[in-house]
């Protein structure tokens, strides 16, 4: 498997590894500048710095990028006695693809999941039941919303997207995906069914920070009502947040009172 690809599909499966980089090679040293190897959180997943050693080493300087979030630049040295085979190594972590946590796979979840793909969203629909329903690239997890939640917490870049107000795990996944380091918590929902989910999480204690978080009724207001106007509104809006807009107009009042 290629550097580039092994590096692409484990960002896409929601991978952090690290691309390490031979950068200089001493005259006895089994390496080439520009080697390369990428390294998981179980170890090397392609390519190779030249011999058994070496990438051994790189796996342990690729562990230490991991776990301190990196760059790392490096010597990494073998033998003695004039006989020295160096090489000096560069780390560098790549996080992974920004995701979209669909919770239920309900008509307008299932939109917001293809819309999302659309973008170049990694997409995850979670749903207790699973669906085969859904548009090409979309992962499925048949499994409980908030047990999902606790066992791939969503990262930095991640957002979570309850598309059913009415499920039984409402009140359960708000408190978790709120909890989270998750950058977008949106609720599907109009506006008289989101203040009864927001005074259930003040009754269970939700810290106000938590609550404050929350983007219900989630979306841009474009007025749309089927499926996948909804779902546009709502890609829409974590775009935006992504960004730092508000998600209002860009064209200018030409008009003369304007």
């Amino acid at each position: 498997m290629r550097i580039y690809d092994a590096l692409a599909r484990a960002r896409g499966r929601g991978e952090r590894v690290v691309l390490i980089t031979v950068l200089e090679v001493s005259e006895q040293a089994s390496s080439h500048t520009g080697a390369k190897m990428v390294v998981g959180e179980d170890g090397p997943l392609a390519g190779s710095l030249g011999c058994s050693e070496f990438d051994t080493a790189g796996a342990e300087v690729g562990a230490e990028a991991l776990a301190s979030g990196g760059p790392i630049r490096r010597r990494v040295s073998f033998g003695g006695h004039g006989e020295e085979r160096a090489i000096e190594v560069f780390a560098e972590v790549h996080d992974p693809e920004p995701a979209v946590l669909v919770l239920g796979a309900g008509p307008v979840g299932r939109a917001v999941a293809a819309q999302a793909r659309l973008v170049g969203r990694r997409v995850v629909l979670v749903d207790p039941g699973g669906t085969t329903d859904v548009a090409p690239g979309v992962e499925v997890a048949a499994d409980d919303p908030g047990r999902h939640l606790l066992a791939a917490p969503p990262g930095p870049l991640d957002a979570v997207l309850l598309s059913d107000h009415d499920a039984p795990y409402v009140d359960e996944v708000l408190r978790i995906a709120l909890a989270s380091d998750a950058a977008f918590v949106g609720m599907l929902g109009s506006r008289r069914h989101a203040p009864s989910a927001v005074r259930r999480l003040r009754d269970a204690g939700v810290p106000e920070t938590h609550i404050a978080r929350l983007r219900a009724p989630v979306g841009l207001d474009i007025g749309g009502r089927e499926p996948a106007e909804i779902a546009l509104s709502i890609v829409a809006e974590i775009i935006a947040v992504e960004h730092g807009r508000d998600g209002g107009r860009m064209g200018v009042d030409w008009s003369s009172a304007g």
